[in-house]
C-alpha cells in the first residue's frame, strides 16, 4: 500500500508554488486556482476560527505547478494594466 486511505492510490505529490501574507490571501488565492481545476494546499498561519498571522504556504500539485504559476503570472500582469489604465483614465 502506498499511502492514503484506499489501497493502491498513491498520496499526491505536492510542490510549493508561493508564500503569500495572510490565511485571506491564500483562501483568494486557492479560490482563483481552483476555479481552473488545480489542487491546492495551504501549509501555515493557522485555519481555524482565529487564523494565526502570518506567512502562508500554497502547495499544487506537481504536474500542475507549471500551469498554477501561468496563471497566476497572467493576473499579476492583468492587474498591472488595469492599474495603469486606471491612473491614464484619472489623468484625462
Amino acid at each position: 500500500m502506498t499511502g492514503g486511505s484506499i489501497p493502491g492510490v498513491a498520496s499526491p505529490v505536492m510542490v510549493p508554488l508561493t508564500t503569500v501574507g495572510s490565511s485571506f490571501e491564500a483562501r483568494v488565492v486557492m479560490a482563483r486556482l481552483g476555479a481552473d481545476g488545480i489542487l491546492t494546499q495551504s501549509r501555515g498561519g493557522g485555519d481555524a476560527t482565529y487564523p494565526l498571522p502570518g506567512p502562508v504556504q500554497l502547495l499544487v500539485l506537481v504536474d500542475q505547478a507549471d500551469e498554477a504559476r501561468e496563471l497566476l503570472m497572467a493576473d499579476q500582469v492583468e492587474a498591472l494594466f488595469d492599474d495603469i489604465t486606471s491612473e491614464t483614465l484619472d489623468d484625462l
